[in-house]
């Protein structure tokens, strides 16, 4: 017997993007063996793709449209079951929770989970400190990852979307593909692309940071315990959003795109960055811990753009902009007064 309620929850995630692996795969085996249920996937899918059904004013009308399309072949799946009045009131409130475009994924993100390595193949890219690497998927889609990260993608894509995992910062070009969005999981929200280049920043501990370079992305911020459900937040070429979870702060701002993926080519470009900042980049670029030996430098803040130097370099240059006094060791980056 085919749990309709269950089924619809899957199609839900799968179109916000909001499901895991696991479930995605349960979808397709579902679609697989119950030819039936294919219509009604495309009901929902139509739903959810068409920009008229998503503005604010008609989508609790458009989606009751919707379900009680389904609703009518509901004898179809199977002509045993008792019908229950209040099934498709339920499964409405559901749908709704996911499908719009405000507060698209606060309810099921609540509880990230990562790929199930056991219903496909996936790989997990590690870089530790002072390590970049770069990456191409089987779509054609690249990827630099930056130190401190890790990534999780399959092997191949499958299903109408293409779904990733992310902790720490990797620019991506990502391969055109309207039919199949693009979508980057963080542990504080959801990057969500047809085919865009942009950058994405989430290391433990700071806020996430996503910028444009080419095309438009849609941040989902993910808030933690009961505070506001999240709003999908645009971000266009030379924009940065920067959001903290622990505040449920969100800053949109100008940005010059291509200084947001200058690591990838060696720079490291700091804008009234303070210095505290700027010592966890320098910590993670140089794998040389940093200690602040006195509180007041660590908000010293302070511009500069470097290609390919060395720490002593970038420290002297650094020092003369705003006076402050440091030794580097084997091991460690010592910051005082």
């Amino acid at each position: 017997m085919i749990n309709e309620e269950h089924f619809v929850l899957l199609v839900t995630r799968k179109l916000a993007g909001a499901a895991t692996p696991a479930e995605l795969a349960e979808l397709d085996a579902l679609l697989e063996q119950y030819p039936v249920l294919k219509e009604k996937y495309h009901h929902l899918h139509h739903y959810f793709k068409d920009p008229l059904h998503l503005s604010a004013g008609n989508t609790e009308q458009a989606l009751q449209r919707t379900l009680s399309k389904i609703k009518q072949q509901t004898t179809n799946i199977h002509p045993m079951e008792p019908k229950r009045s209040g099934r498709w009131k339920w499964v409405a409130a559901v749908a709704a929770a996911i499908l719009l475009p405000v507060g698209a994924l606060w309810f099921f993100n609540a509880t990230r989970q990562t790929p199930d390595a056991g219903r496909e193949q996936w790989v997990k890219r590690s870089n530790g400190k002072a390590t970049r690497s770069f990456i191409e998927l089987a779509d054609g889609s690249k990827i630099w990852l930056n130190a401190e990260s890790v990534i999780t993608y399959p092997e191949k894509f499958r299903g109408d979307s293409r779904e990733i995992f992310l902790e720490g910062e990797a620019f991506f070009d990502v391969a055109t593909n309207a039919k199949r969005p693009f979508i980057v999981h963080l542990k504080k929200g959801t990057i969500k692309v047809l085919g865009t280049s942009f950058n994405i920043r989430a290391y433990e501990n700071e806020p996430v940071q996503t910028a444009v370079v080419t095309g438009k992305v849609a941040f989902i911020p993910r808030y933690e315990g009961t505070k506001k459900i999240s709003d999908t937040i645009l971000v266009t070429p030379d924009v940065k959003v920067t959001y903290t979870a622990s505040s449920g702060t969100l800053i949109k701002g100008n940005t010059i795109g291509s200084e947001d993926k200058a690591w990838t080519e060696g720079r490291l470009i700091f804008r009234n960055a303070t210095l505290e900042e700027i010592g966890a980049s320098l910590q993670r670029n140089f794998n040389k811990r940093v200690e602040f030996e006195a509180n007041a430098p660590k908000q010293y803040r302070l511009t500069g753009a470097f290609h390919n130097n060395s720490l002593e370099d970038i420290m002297y240059y650094l020092s003369k902009s705003k006076a402050f006094h440091y030794r580097i060791t084997d091991s460690t980056l010592v910051i005082g007064e």
